[in-house]
């Protein structure tokens, strides 16, 4: 059951940062991330203490990149939908 919730878990910190990402001001999309490197140094130490091996720390990591891949794609997602209105807008005024 414990499986379950973590994965639900998991999909809805993906959902949230999602979402964060594609916000106009960018420290949005940075909240996750950072909680999450917060979260990894006061989270690992107690859970594993001494016993941190290269695996966790590869885990760790990898779900820092993953979480700041969302939010860079996030931003270019912002970019290109900005750009598209402006085109639209732009469009517009020449007819």
């Amino acid at each position: 059951m414990f499986q379950v919730y973590g994965w639900l878990i998991a999909i809805g910190v993906l959902v949230v940062q999602f979402f964060l990402s594609r916000r106009t001001n960018v420290y949005w999309g940075a909240v996750l991330p950072a909680l999450y490197v917060v979260f990894i140094f006061i989270w690992l130490p107690e859970r594993f203490g001494k016993e941190i091996t290269f695996s966790i720390i590869i885990a760790a990591v990898a779900g820092l990149v993953f979480l700041l891949g969302m939010w860079l794609n996030g931003r270019e997602d912002l970019k290109k939908k900005r750009k598209k209105e402006l085109e639209k807008m732009e469009l517009h005024d020449i007819e």
